[in-house]
């Protein structure tokens, strides 16, 4: 009896330790402009990159099909994360301005923020994914 009691004791110390350590994250996208086609791209972002294209932690590009696409992202390690979203219309990779800088294209943050003059600041877009957790943002294009 004994040793039955000290096996489970160690079957529940090694399955606190085999626990994942990831989550998935569903990301809905709205206010997609379908007429213009293009690719919605979604990157990830931790706080030290945010919102730099190049520092982006994980990131989808999907051929835009629907004014709502629904995106999974899934073995996202658990964390604080704030994303970016935009409706490449030209497929040039990157957000197109016009001559005073302002968007010309869709975008979006997570927590559907937005900046005054520029992007929002990191802890209004942040959201923390916990293990196992499985979280669904729905994310507005302006």
């Amino acid at each position: 009896m004994k040793s039955f009691f000290y096996l489970i004791i160690i079957l529940i110390i090694n399955s606190s330790f085999i626990a994942t350590s990831e989550g998935e994250l569903v990301v809905e996208v709205t206010g997609l402009d379908v007429s213009k086609k293009g690719n919605l791209r979604i990157g990830v972002f931790k706080k030290n990159g945010f919102p730099d294209a190049d520092k982006v932690h994980l990131g989808k590009i999907i051929p835009v099909t629907s004014s709502t696409m629904r995106v999974t992202i899934s073995k996202l390690e658990i964390g604080t994360y704030g994303i970016a979203v935009l409706q490449d219309q030209d497929k040039n990779g990157k957000m197109t301005t016009n001559l005073v800088g302002y968007p010309v294209e869709p975008y979006g943050f997570s927590n559907n923020k937005f900046g005054k003059f520029g992007p929002p600041d990191f802890n209004d877009v942040s959201f923390s994914l916990k293990s196992g957790q499985s979280l669904f943002l729905k994310i507005s294009l302006k």
